[in-house]
């Protein structure tokens, strides 16, 4: 692949090919990224209070249990802890220097810079990195529901050509973004970064921080609605990251999802739209779904086409793919690699896992919940069931504001619509839950209001005592990640794996 320029590479969407070790600077090479002080203080604005002045600090650190000897500790401030309280503890673990909003009384050996707000000093240092890695390309990805799997997707199809920096875990809001983002270096082409958020601003912020070359709005659903208001709030927040990005930024766009298309139509970027609707340059045809081996389509992007399966379970998932694929073309994969990375991808944790316990079929999707993604797991189980029975093992759905409760009958209301032979529920709207079922025709026999996990797992065996479910049957497990239904699918294991 031909190599481009710093500009070349961020006006097409291009990143350098993979192994290229240092940045063009004229007729220098800058391969050492350490941060030293002059670094952090222009980066940060920071104010240099005390120490030698002269250091260098191998990375930044904000948690006192993984800080490694040299690291610059930064020191975050939240509602219920002052972390210039653990800044002198991450001197006595080794720290090379410390980002304080607060100067320690306490005299110490190491640099002390003092901030005035700590948190956007860590995203600070992380723009100043991105900024350093003149032909690395970004992703940003954000949505109500399915960014974690299509960030998990797209970096699997864009690490068979270039070496790919992308977000750890869950760590996708103002703190975890950053840290994300900050072991860039010039050994990387691509970093692939989602990006959450609970109120108004937070996107922008990250859109600041990150810049990205290439922006994605996975979807816009009744998420996060306490912090935003309406589906409308939240479809301004999402908006946040294809109005911070660049003229030259390219935006892939949910077609299928009426409220991404309204917020792409204002801009000006290039735009890649995808999705099942015809008008989609990245779309996909004859879904057929595969129970759980998978779903399979055919992939087509402008007039090209190949036919793929790929080994995750819901058209929710064929959405997602999609979506990755649009990705992937914005930054210049052709279609057999888009098609080579998409069927090599598995299933990750917590995220529609077929598990078998003990001959039980427990679909692990724990991580996260809203409407919609409940819905889509619905469909998904019901999709395979056959001759089998479908149990329902539900917690609340976190984060709904004033939505909440008409949002837990519907809940209800859709597990009995969908055919589910069982419900079993706790939280606090396991009542409004339990009764929503009920309205649509289940029964007591059928619907258990529980209240804790242990209640749950308890009502499981004695059912599979009385032969009313056992093996063979489908065990949807699902809530918001505050609910912690994890738990649930660990001690079906414990007792019965």
């Amino acid at each position: 692949m031909e190599i481009l320029s710093c500009r070349e590479a961020r006006t097409t969407g291009l990143a350098a090919p993979s192994g290229m070790t240092g940045v063009d600077q004229g007729d220098a090479v800058v391969e050492d990224l350490t941060w030293k002080l002059s670094d952090v203080l222009l980066a940060t604005g920071g104010r240099f209070v005390s120490g030698p002045a002269k250091a260098r600090f191998a990375s930044v650190s904000t948690d006192t249990r993984t800080i490694q000897k040299g690291d610059m500790f930064l020191a975050l401030t939240g509602a219920n802890f002052d972390g210039a309280e653990f800044a002198l503890d991450a001197v006595r673990k080794g720290a090379g220097g410390i980002i304080v909003e607060t100067v320690p009384e306490q005299e110490v050996n190491v640099p002390v810079i003092q901030v005035d707000d700590a948190l956007r000093a860590l995203g600070d240092l992380a723009a100043y990195r991105r900024a350093e890695v003149t032909d690395l390309n970004v992703v940003g990805i954000t949505g109500s529901s399915g960014k974690t799997t299509v960030k998990e997707m797209a970096a699997a199809i864009l690490s068979q050509e270039f070496n790919v920096l992308k977000t750890t875990g869950n760590f996708n809001n103002l703190i975890g973004m950053p840290l994300s983002l900050l072991p860039v270096d010039n050994q990387h082409d691509v970093a692939v970064l989602e990006m959450g958020m609970n109120r108004p601003g937070e996107i922008a912020r990250m859109t600041e921080i990150a810049d990205p070359d290439i922006a994605c709005i996975v979807n816009v659903q009744a998420a996060h609605l306490a912090g935003l208001g309406s589906v409308e709030g939240v479809a301004r927040a999402k908006g946040e990251i294809f109005d911070g990005c660049s003229s030259w930024a390219k935006l892939c766009v949910n077609y299928d999802d009426k409220l991404v298309r309204g917020l792409a139509r204002k801009m000006h970027q290039e735009q890649i739209p995808y999705g099942r609707h015809a008008k989609a340059l990245v779309r996909a045809t004859h879904v057929k779904n595969m129970g759980e081996k998978g779903m399979a389509f055919t992939l087509h992007i402008g007039t090209e086409r190949v036919r793929l399966q790929i080994a995750v379970m819901g058209e929710h998932n064929v959405s997602n793919s999609l979506a990755a694929a649009a990705i992937a073309h914005a930054a210049g994969l052709d279609i057999s690699q888009i098609v080579e990375g998409l069927e090599k991808f598995q299933a990750f944790d917590k995220r529609m896992q077929i598990v078998d316990v003990g001959g039980l079929k427990v679909v692990n999707d724990c991580y996260n919940a809203n409407p919609a993604s409940m819905m889509a797991a619905f469909d998904t189980v019901q999709g395979m069931r056959g001759e089998h029975k479908t149990i329902a093992i539900l917690g609340d759905m976190l984060e709904l504001g004033d939505a909440s409760e008409k949002a837990h009958r519907r809940l209800g209301e859709m597990v009995a619509c969908k055919g589910f032979d069982y419900l079993l529920v706790y939280g606090e709207y396991s009542k409004i839950v339990a009764q929503g079922a009920m309205d649509a025709s289940m029964t007591l026999r059928q619907v258990h209001r529980l209240p804790d996990k242990d209640a749950i797992l308890q009502t499981i065996f004695e059912c599979m005592e009385e032969k009313s479910f056992g093996k063979g049957d489908y065990f949807l497990v699902k809530g918001s990640r505050g609910m912690c239904m994890e738990k649930i699918v660990a001690g079906l294991q414990r007792e019965l794996g």
